[in-house]
């Protein structure tokens, strides 16, 4: 680290002017109203596609790992396994649905938009199909 008023993983090119919009708008990303802004398809394109794909599932990870332990203590809760991949499942179909609305930034073209929706449908599609054999047996 050469500067110590910069972290190591902060652009080169950041300029002290603008640093503290980089950092407000990464701490928005945890708050109620970026996620409503985010389904409604009112963020940017890459925001929508990223955030609403692997920063969902960042946070969903843990919630499974809890539900796996819980669910090989008490077998008659592994119900909540699939019932978990299923709300998974139907929030991509919400995230879709955002990345179709959302506005790219730049000249990003339609190809990365239709990318984008159909990449989400395949997460869709993984955690709707993946359900029914989370659920113990």
């Amino acid at each position: 680290m050469t500067n110590p008023e910069h972290d190591d993983h902060i652009p080169a090119d950041l300029t002290p002017e603008n640093e503290n919009e980089v950092l407000d708008e990464r701490a928005r990303m945890f708050t109620l109203g970026f996620w409503k802004s985010l389904l409604a398809g009112h963020e940017g394109l890459g925001d929508t596609f990223w955030a609403g794909n692997y920063l969902a599932a960042l946070l969903f990870l843990p919630l499974m790992v809890l539900l796996f332990t819980i669910a090989s203590f008490l077998p008659s809760l592994s119900f909540l396994l699939s019932t978990s991949f299923v709300a998974l499942g139907v929030y991509f179909l919400f995230v879709a649905r955002a990345v179709w609305l959302a506005k790219p930034k730049g000249d990003t073209g339609l190809g990365w938009k239709i990318v984008g929706v159909i990449w989400t449908l395949m997460n869709a599609g993984m955690s709707l199909a993946y359900a029914p054999f989370t659920g113990g047996a």
